[in-house]
């Protein structure tokens, strides 16, 4: 689910950076999209870390994809998010909260697609879950599934539809995220 990711996490973007600025004046909304992708580091990471020298396991294996699809990693991910973000002028709460949000999206995007996805509550449970709604098989250039990816481009188009309805155009210019209110 490469391409899937980036286009669901936009459909949460948009209605989530609609209600926290409603609340709070301030819409960092771009996190998601980009924490939608964090939980996939795993892919790389053993040999990353095997070049350096450093061997982690995980169950007694290396680290293989679908070890970092938890919510124990989550908060890990949330939290270096917003240490790293605040000294941009990014408050705390604000990049956890959207970090947090992307990596879970792509959690629950990857349960919608996999019956016996991961072990998405590690370490409260160790049992893996999934919903499992679509069959997916990457048939578009093998980055996405067409069901998948046309359920997510509609879901894309009905958010700004509902934000545009809501607060109007003003919302897509880069000048309604440069400024905030405090």
């Amino acid at each position: 689910m490469l391409f899937e990711h980036w286009i669901y996490s936009t459909a949460i973007a948009i209605i989530m950076g609609m209600v926290y600025h409603r609340f709070t004046g301030r819409d960092h909304s771009w996190i998601i999209i980009a924490s939608s992708y964090a939980p996939d580091v795993d892919i790389i990471v053993d040999s990353v870390l095997r070049k350096v020298g450093i061997t982690v396991l995980v169950y007694g294996n290396p680290i293989k994809h679908g070890d970092f699809h938890n919510i124990a990693v989550l908060l890990v991910y949330a939290l270096s998010v917003a240490l790293l973000l605040h000294p941009l002028g990014v408050k705390l709460r604000d990049s956890f909260f959207f970090a947090s949000t992307g990596f879970a999206a792509h959690l629950f995007e990857d349960a919608l697609v996999f019956s016996s996805g991961y072990r998405f509550l590690w370490p409260l449970v160790k049992r893996k879950f999934g919903i499992g709604i679509f069959d997916y098989h990457a048939d578009l250039l093998g980055i996405a599934d067409r069901e998948v990816l046309i359920v997510g481009i509609v879901l894309v188009m009905l958010s700004a539809i509902f934000r545009t309805a809501y607060e109007g155009k003003e919302w897509m210019t880069l000048r309604y995220y440069l400024k905030e209110k405090e």
